[in-house]
């Protein structure tokens, strides 16, 4: 009977964990049930509120949709004449740098032409007109002087006889 009794209470306390067991799983059964219920209706608002703006959002992105392949088109328009206006800038400043070049060479040319020639016109005019004059200029002071000595001889001469005669008065 021991054995029998043994049995018996392990079997009772089997039964009891069995309906303890279906009462935990049926109470998470009913818990999973609520949570599920709370989270359709959830959803069931979050679905309500945002319908209008999931509609007003995809509204704006057909309307905006055109108007962004234009923009787009535009600015890929608007790069291209960009583009094609540096490169022409590029050819338009290439081309003023070379003339500038170029005549910065022929003025450069034409600067030391001139000075060159004045250089030439003033060995010329120092060869031609300057030193003849000079050399003139040289005779007329040479005569000048010539003439200034003998009018100086004139003089003392004449001094010497009139002061010979003024002597000979104060010394009479």
């Amino acid at each position: 009977m021991t054995i029998n009794g043994t049995i018996l209470a392990f079997v009772i306390v089997a039964a009891v964990a069995i309906v303890l067991q279906t009462v935990i799983l049926y109470a998470l059964y009913k818990m999973t049930r609520e949570t599920t219920a709370r989270m359709e209706n959830i959803a069931g608002r979050l679905e309500q509120q945002t319908a209008p703006v999931l509609v007003t959002a995809h509204a704006i992105l057909e309307d905006a949709q055109p108007k962004l392949a234009e923009i787009t088109s535009n600015l890929a328009e608007s790069t291209a004449t960009v583009r094609a206006q540096a490169a022409q800038m590029a050819d338009v400043t290439g081309e003023i740098v070379d003339r500038a070049r170029t005549q910065a060479a022929r003025l450069d040319e034409f600067v030391s032409s001139t000075v060159d020639k004045l250089e030439i016109t003033t060995e010329f005019v120092q060869n031609s007109v300057i030193s003849p004059v000079r050399r003139i200029h040289a005779i007329v002071q040479a005569v000048s002087a010539g003439l200034g000595f003998l009018r100086a001889s004139r003089a003392r001469r004449k001094a010497e006889g009139n002061s010979s005669g003024v002597d000979e008065e104060m010394f009479i």
